[in-house]
């Protein structure tokens, strides 16, 4: 019988979730390891890993039947785990922590097993602190937990009373988006005609507009700042699908173009291509695909100092901190950057100082410091 050290397991494996675990994964030895994945996996091909679509739920109607047949997933992993017995087993997200919990529990009482889990996000978005307690518990019960920046390190050991060296901080790589280049081409048109970017300094927002990213802050400082509302040189794009959020105050000013639909990766990566300046003004955050889907096209960003929003920043000047989340913090820094075209020139034509970024944010070493830490725990177990 096959032998597999190592389990990873994605309940989330599709979008930007699909494009994570295949750059992280594609560097391993696989022969070793078994990927557990969604059914909606919808990345590069993963034919010829050790690999099994055993999660379903997130295509399934109705909350009940979802952790209905989550819990039943989990069930063919404890067989899965009982069989092979891998000696550690890495998780990346959460979606019953109560059940989770549970299930580590008592896989570790029953078979040994070790468990890293991936912390994406101290607790999940926009619930505030209501899993604070199942995630404390969850925290302790792992053995090793990922984070993707040093500020996430200090929140979790702050918020939960969990020992420093139990954690373990690798970057979140630069995510690709997946792109179907016909597709792509035949649409530069309509793009350009819908957009009409030409001549102006771009700023933008994409994808999903929620609260805790802060763009109705965004909203209102553009809405109430003249030097950026009646300049006819600056261009604001938010395009992506609004949840819970208000965005009218920009309805009566002339150099914005708001959509609020989801958008196709080829349209992103248009936008991407045609922005100045990616506005990432969150109140609260760990990491950002959206942050690192930007890096990939070497586009300039200013980000409120949060989480890891600003660790770029400190591996080459492509970008502008925003120094705190405020009305005023966003506002002073927005216009500062609104009048500085050639610091947005020089930061976009910058090759060495990307170069750098590209080289941090590495998959190959990202999969490098994970492999190294799942060995570290074979040898101490």
């Amino acid at each position: 019988m096959k032998k597999f050290d190592f389990f990873y397991i994605d309940p989330q494996s599709y979008s930007n979730l699909s494009i994570y675990d295949y750059n992280l994964l594609s560097h391993f030895d696989k022969q070793n390891l078994l990927y557990l994945h969604s059914k909606k996996y919808d990345y590069k091909s993963i034919e010829g890993w050790n690999e099994k679509p055993v999660f379903i739920y997130n295509s399934i109607a109705g909350q009940h039947l979802k952790a209905l047949s989550y819990v039943w997933s989990y069930i063919r992993i404890f067989f899965l785990i009982a069989l092979y017995k891998p000696k550690v087993v890495h998780m990346q997200w959460f979606k019953l922590p109560g059940f989770d919990h549970l299930f580590v529990k008592l896989t570790k009482k029953l078979f040994g097993t070790q468990y890293v889990f991936t912390a994406h996000n101290v607790l999940p978005h926009n619930t505030g602190n209501r899993h604070a307690g199942i995630y404390r518990k969850l925290y302790h019960a792992v053995n090793r937990i990922i984070v993707h920046t040093p500020a996430t390190v200090k929140e979790i050991v702050s918020k939960f009373d969990i020992p420093e060296n139990k954690i373990t901080v690798i970057p979140h790589g630069i995510l690709q988006p997946d792109i179907d280049e016909q597709l792509y081409r035949q649409s530069v048109g309509t793009w350009n005609r819908k957009y009409d970017t030409k001549g102006k300094i771009v700023f933008s927002s994409l994808g999903e507009q929620s609260r805790y990213k802060g763009i109705d802050l965004l909203a209102e400082v553009w809405a109430q700042t003249p030097e950026l509302r009646d300049n006819d040189n600056l261009l604001l794009l938010i395009v992506g699908k609004q949840v819970n959020i208000d965005l009218s105050a920009l309805s009566a000013c002339n150099n914005v173009i708001m959509e609020n639909s989801r958008i196709s990766n080829e349209e992103f990566y248009y936008l991407l291509k045609h922005t100045d300046v990616y506005v990432l003004p969150y109140r609260n955050i760990s990491q950002s695909g959206a942050l690192l889907t930007a890096l990939s096209t070497r586009t300039p960003f200013a980000a409120t100092n949060v989480g890891g929003l600003c660790d770029p920043l400190k591996v080459a000047p492509v970008g502008w901190e925003i120094s705190g989340t405020t009305f005023k913090d966003i506002q002073q820094q927005l216009v500062n950057i609104s009048m500085s075209p050639e610091k947005i020139r020089a930061i976009k034509n910058s090759h060495d100082d990307w170069e750098k970024i590209n080289d941090y944010y590495a998959w190959k070493h990202i999969s490098h410091a994970t492999m190294t830490l799942y060995q570290s725990m074979c040898d101490k177990g």
